[in-house]
This record gives structure tokens, C-alpha cells and sequence, in this order.
């Protein structure tokens, strides 16, 4: 999945945990987490291991990345009272989940089933930025994402309160289409390019799942979101 998608999950789980826990700030360490594991791997895989390695799935986007940042977050917990730690470990869950890391073994359960696969990747910061900006999912999440960052940054800045609940009363309505369209596409089986470049059927799945998820979390939080 790219970044907009795994951002929008970030919030979205941050929104609920921070409910529970009466937290704000535990929303922007979330959404930290749900973009840490690329934030970490793609400079280090395709930048300073491109001439071996080539990857940008690798340490992050593993279960030993994942448990060390809960054991972590478990102690920081008990020492400082503080989850915002383990908020970056749910964003990281959740990046995991979205890229389907049980599709690959190696790199998910490193390094117990051996060294990371090398990778074949030619001007991959260039096409990965060109897959952003041409996958109209992207730009549905990354308006969605908006409103949450608004709402949970409201006392710290000017009141953009209306702005926030234009975007969030638009943001639903194209997440329930994005989702309606993504489960069509999965369910032909066939290639379509324009809501996520280069998705295939399981893609497809997960933007759908996305989409859903999305509309459960900000439907959960209304009053949240679109208060004045």
C-alpha cells in the first residue's frame, strides 16, 4: 500500500485508542508508526543497500521490529504510565497488515527463515512517486487524513473548524465509493490502475478493507471530528 493509505490507518487507530485513553496525543504517534516501517526501510533498502539489497521491506516491516517496539512500549508503560510507544507499535501493526507481510515469510519472520531477498528495482523513488500521485486512492486518504489531523490538532493553532468538517463530510462519501469500487475490482479479478497504480485482486481487498475501516472509525468519532 503507499504512504496516504497507511497514514489514514495510523489516524484512524490512533483516533480510537485516544478515545479510550483520553489521549490526543496518542493520534499523531499512531499515525507516526503506521509510516515509520517505510520511513526506516526504503532509504536503508534502496538507497545505502541498492547496490546488494534493493529492498524496501525489510527490518521494519518485520515481526522482530514489531515485538522489540512492544517490549519497549510495554516497560515505558509501566515506568511512565505513558502508551505512546506502544501507539507507534499499532501504527506498525497496522502497516504490516495493509502490506500483507505473511506473503512474505522471510522478510516477516527475519531472520528466522534466513537472510532478506534481494530485490530488482530501477528509479524506484521516482515510479513510487508517480504511483502516489496517479492512484486516486490515495488522494480520497489523504483528504480523509486531513480532517483527522485537523481534529486532533485544533487547540494548537487557529480555529479551522470549518474547513475540518468540509472535508470530513466529503471524506465519507468517497471512502463508502472507493470502497464499493475497489471490492468490484477485486471481485473481476482484473488490473485496474487508476484508484491504486499497479494493484492487482488483493490490492484491491485491502483498499476496500481501508475504505470500510476508515468509515467505521470516523462515523465512531463524528461529534469528534465535526465539531465546531
Amino acid at each position: 500500500m503507499f504512504v496516504a493509505c497507511h497514514l489514514f490507518i495510523g489516524l484512524v487507530l490512533g483516533l480510537a485508542i485516544a478515545d479510550r485513553l483520553d489521549d490526543r496525543r496518542i493520534i499523531g504517534f499512531s499515525a507516526l508508526g503506521a509510516v515509520l516501517p517505510d520511513l526506516l526501510d526504503k532509504p536503508v533498502g534502496h538507497i545505502l543497500l541498492a547496490e546488494s539489497l534493493n529492498s524496501g521491506r525489510i527490518i521494519g516491516h518485520g515481526l522482530l521490529f514489531l515485538a522489540l517496539l512492544i517490549i519497549a512500549g510495554v516497560a515505558l508503560r509501566r515506568r511512565r504510565g505513558s502508551f505512546l510507544l506502544l501507539a507507534v507499535a499499532a501504527g506498525v501493526a497496522s502497516h504490516q497488515v495493509l502490506d500483507a507481510m505473511w506473503a512474505m515469510p522471510v522478510t516477516w519472520y527475519f531472520p528466522l527463515l534466513g537472510p532478506y531477498e534481494p530485490g530488482e528495482f530501477t528509479g524506484y523513488f521516482g515510479n513510487a512517486i508517480l504511483g502516489e500521485v496517479s492512484s486516486l486512492s490515495e488522494w480520497i486518504f489523504l483528504l480523509a487524513s486531513t480532517a483527522i489531523a485537523l481534529a486532533a490538532g485544533h487547540d494548537f493553532g487557529r480555529d479551522l473548524s470549518g474547513p475540518r468538517r468540509t472535508l470530513t463530510r466529503t471524506a465519507v462519501p468517497l471512502l463508502a465509493a472507493l470502497a464499493l469500487v475497489s471490492l468490484c475490482a477485486w471481485a473481476a479479478g482484473v488490473p485496474e490502475r487508476i484508484l491504486m497504480a499497479g494493484a492487482g485482486p488483493e490490492e484491491h481487498l485491502m483498499l476496500a478493507a481501508a475504505a470500510v475501516a476508515g468509515i467505521i472509525g470516523i462515523a465512531g468519532h463524528w461529534e469528534f471530528l465535526d465539531a465546531g
